[in-house]
């Protein structure tokens, strides 16, 4: 048995080596050669100051990186460098100048082969933003531009802001002042600086400096014109108080004079005789151009002027004394229509005084989106002269009135007289009177008659603190009495009390059973008119829509 084991052994090692040599025999299998892959990032692109960081994944096989730096997503190529490091700095070291500061770039990559025919595909690695240019200049707010000046302003630190600079948004690199100017001792202590001469509608790139060490830049972008044309007059960043009163004589009829929100202007006691709008421009602060009505204005004897307009402007003056108009001409005049738009009056005698002794006519006199508030004896309109001047229709819309001793006066006949959509409190004074038509007969009524619509009316003015407030409608007699008077969607408040036998046809007393106090947040001097009720029905469609919840 031992004999025949031993004999297997020398067959088994021939056919271990007959297999060995078969499988040696076997040819090799090789794999096609193919592209390297998409290179990828081991993290975000990320910025230091203006300097770029990728760091992409190590790829053996990769013997360097292409990187391809755009600003418009490679409409454009701002540069292309080739590495041998997948973490790679994109610094002025690399590519030949600085980064622009605060500027998003977009990169790309390929991976490059020892054989051009293997490089990768193109890699979108994404978009970074370098960061902001360390400075001390503040970042420009609404209020800071306007369509043609602008606000610059700084944290007084270091050395002192010596000069700023304009230049085309387009001028990246800061090389071509459009404009320059010089920052005063004062202007550095206040570290702020008034621009002028700007264009609207247009993106800058506006610069900071100390002597000619750039302190850091902002974009500022001027607001489009308010209005436009040949005629436009913008008087806005003239420091003079009476530039407007020394401009209206001098501008064209159908001019638009442009004032600045916060300025004081007086009037010269101008005499309106051609047609003009005065309005509010842009401002560096959230208040209207105010209009000192020391001396008020007037218009012209014999003179037909088509349209006066104010918007967005505010009246005061002395409360005994003074007038928005106040004419007395001995010629006649023609007026096609007096526009109130956006304003805000107070503190008068009256708001619109017009005398004779000659004839003259307002076609209309309107009142749109404005507060009035402590007018004296004049009222808001009155013609306060027989057979003088006359006011054809009267419209009132969407305003305040609140302290009115009177409200509306005529002593001639008036086409129409329309209050919509308004809020009247302490209208008019106790005692006294609120349409007081006081002509003869022919001349103390409204032809095409009194509407009251969407209104909200308070009691009346008890300047006396006696706890008293009945008020007369109209002058009595004739006042009102061949008049339609139209009432719809009123409501007044519980202590609203016409005086026995002068009431208003129509009118609805006591409607809301809640005072004035309940109905509204601070009616009595705070001129704060949003509901305090909030169950008062007629909230969302009577008064005053600035007041609506």
């Amino acid at each position: 048995m031992k004999k025949k084991i031993v004999s297997l052994i020398p067959v088994l090692l021939l056919l271990f080596a007959g297999m060995f040599w078969m499988v040696a025999c076997e040819e090799e299998e090789v794999y096609p050669r193919t592209r390297l892959f998409m290179p990828v990032l081991n993290e975000e692109l990320s910025a230091e100051q203006n300097n770029i960081l990728v760091n992409m994944a190590r790829m053996k096989e990769a013997v360097s990186y292409k990187l391809e730096i755009s600003r418009d997503t490679f409409k454009t190529i701002d540069y292309t460098v080739t590495v041998d490091t997948n973490y790679v700095v994109i610094n002025k070291d690399l590519v030949g100048e600085e980064l622009l500061w605060f500027t998003f770039y977009q990169v790309r990559a390929t991976a490059y082969a020892d054989d051009p025919a293997y490089n990768s595909k193109v890699s979108d690695l994404g978009s970074v933003r370098t960061q902001k240019f360390p400075s001390n200049m503040g970042a420009p707010t609404t209020f800071d531009v306007l369509d043609n000046q602008a606000r610059v302003f700084w944290t007084p630190a270091g050395a002192a802001i010596t000069r700023v600079k304009v230049f085309a948004i387009g001028d990246v690199r800061l090389t071509t002042p459009l404009l320059t100017f010089e920052v005063t001792p004062e202007e550095q202590a206040e570290g702020e600086k008034y621009l002028k001469g700007l264009t609207a509608s247009t993106s800058y790139n506006i610069a900071l400096y100390s002597n000619e060490t750039l302190r850091g830049w902002e974009v500022y972008t001027t607001k489009p014109p308010l209005v436009s044309g040949d005629n436009v007059i913008n008087l806005s960043g003239i420091e003079s108080t009476t530039i407007l009163a020394d401009t209206l004589a001098d501008v064209p009829a159908g001019a638009v004079i442009l004032l600045e929100g916060g300025r004081s202007y007086t009037t010269g006691g101008y005499k309106f005789d051609k047609s003009l709008t005065i309005m509010s421009g842009y401002s560096f602060v959230p208040a209207l151009p105010h209009i000192d009505c020391t001396s008020n204005f007037n218009i012209s004897g014999g003179v037909r002027v088509d349209s006066i307009v104010f918007k967005n402007l505010s009246f005061s003056g002395a409360y005994d004394s003074r007038y928005v108009f106040n004419p007395s001409e001995s010629t006649p005049f023609d007026v096609g229509k007096i526009h109130f738009e956006g304003c805000r009056i107070s503190n008068l005698r009256g708001v619109a005084r017009f005398r004779g002794p000659a004839p003259g006519m307002i076609q209309k006199f309107s009142m749109n989106n404005c507060v009035v508030d402590s007018i004296r004896d004049y009222a808001v309109v009155c013609t306060d002269t027989d057979n003088g001047v006359a006011v054809g229709d009267i419209l009132l819309t969407n305003s305040t009135f609140s302290r009115c001793r009177y409200f509306l006066i005529s002593r001639m006949q008036s086409n129409s007289v329309v209050i919509d959509h308004c809020t009247l409190s302490e209208v008019p004074a106790k005692d006294q009177i609120m349409f007081r038509w006081r002509g003869s007969a022919g001349n103390a009524d409204i032809t095409n008659g009194l509407t009251i619509s969407n209104t909200i009316w308070g009691h009346a003015w008890d300047e006396a603190n006696s706890g008293t407030y009945a008020f007369k409608a109209h002058n009595g007699g004739v006042s009102l009495a061949a008049t339609t008077i139209s009432v719809v969607n009123v409501y007044t408040t519980s202590l609203f009390l016409f005086a026995a036998g002068n009431e208003l046809a129509g009118i609805p007393v006591g409607n809301y059973a809640g005072t004035g106090a309940d109905l509204w947040v601070s009616p009595y001097g705070g001129m704060d008119f949003h509901f305090k009720d909030s169950a008062f029905p007629g909230k969302n469609d009577s008064g005053d829509p600035r007041w609506k919840p």
